[in-house]
């Protein structure tokens, strides 16, 4: 029986095919890198000729060998007149996908992220720090379908004009999808959601102060093409869109609640709908509103009396809540009224 030893040949085929692959790959992230950095040229251009003035020092494309990165510093963008005016900055902005799947991306902002708006107060400047935050883009046919989002130790503040009605949020989380029948699902929660200073009247805060430990909401928004389109909450509502909430639920104070039901716009363009609500403590929440003044005794009393004789569910008792003519009604008490809009007009 002979012994045979392998060949020096044959010890250095697989290292050589090996060597093979990593080169392959390596001209393939060169080349594809290269598309990107134009792709993001062209749509630059594409942009600017739009109306939009786009600005950063420097990009680059940068991950190799497992993902791409595309890297912009200080971008700037600004929108025309016609898009409302509005521009964005970041310190730091890269957009990150890997090397096996292009259609999805994911931003990561660097630094606090400024937005200079128009309001109906008049200009404002508002600015962003946060912790850590993520944007995911999924696309499919260049079409983004899937958007997701995740905050942490989110801040906003005002550096000119009025002032956020949110001045910080611990955790933020979103995700959402585009169907095929043009409705957009979404599913948000926010804790410790704090709302800034003015922002609600005395009565309100004294009720249940500044900041909900949790507010989250599974929805679904209609004729989600007329609200993306242009952005026009009177062309959703001419279509017929409607806010189809699966579940809410929100921890404030006093309240503790949890409902679904459906949200239209009324022709003022203001929040329209009614809500099936189960409310946890519905003494507590009644006491609460009647010692802040929100509802005068004998609506407490009503609020009551609709409470004992209302539907008992495991978690609560279930009430109406409606948003109709500009007011807020809970059960058979008026608990608030919406700021009544300037700019209202009818929609018919």
């Amino acid at each position: 029986m002979s012994d045979r030893r392998p060949g020096r040949l044959s010890l250095l085929i697989p290292f050589g095919a090996l060597l093979a692959v990593i080169a392959i790959h390596a001209v393939y992230w060169v080349i594809v890198a290269g598309q990107i950095r134009s792709q993001a040229d062209a749509w630059i251009a594409d942009q600017e000729a739009a109306g939009y003035v786009i600005t950063h020092e420097g990009l680059s494309v940068g991950g190799y060998p497992f993902r791409f990165s595309l890297r912009a510093v200080s971008p700037d963008i600004a929108a025309p007149e016609a898009e409302g005016g509005w521009s964005a900055e970041a310190g730091r902005l890269a957009a990150t996908a890997q090397i096996y799947d292009l259609n999805h991306w994911i931003l990561t902002p660097a630094g606090d992220v400024a937005l200079e708006a128009m309001t109906t107060s008049g200009p404002a400047r508002w600015v962003a720090g946060f912790e850590s935050a993520q944007l995911s883009l999924s696309s499919t046919g260049g079409v983004t379908t899937r958007i997701g989002a995740s905050l942490t130790s989110l801040t906003l503040a005002a550096e000119a004009g009025p002032a956020p009605a949110v001045e910080a949020v611990g955790a933020l989380n979103l995700s959402g999808y585009l169907s095929e029948d043009d409705i957009f699902a979404l599913r948000i929660q926010a804790d410790q959601l704090r709302l800034a200073e003015n922002q609600l009247d005395d009565s309100l805060e004294a009720a249940f102060g500044r900041e909900a430990e949790q507010w989250r909401m599974e929805a679904a928004v209609t004729q989600f093409d007329a609200l993306a389109r242009a952005g026009d909450p009177a062309e959703w509502r001419r279509a017929g869109g409607v806010l189809d909430i699966t579940r809410a639920q929100m921890i404030w104070g006093a309240a503790d609640v949890s409902g679904s039901g459906e949200i239209a716009l009324d022709a003022d363009l203001l929040p329209a709908g009614r809500l099936s609500v189960v409310v946890t403590d519905p003494e507590t929440l009644i006491d609460a509103l009647v010692a802040a003044g929100l509802v005068h005794d004998e609506q407490g009393d009503a609020l009551s009396l609709a409470a004992l004789m209302a539907p008992r569910r495991e978690s609560g008792i279930a009430l109406p809540f409606r948003l109709q003519g500009g007011a807020v009604f809970l059960g058979p008490a008026r608990i608030g009224t919406f700021a009544e809009r300037e700019d209202a007009v009818d929609a018919e």
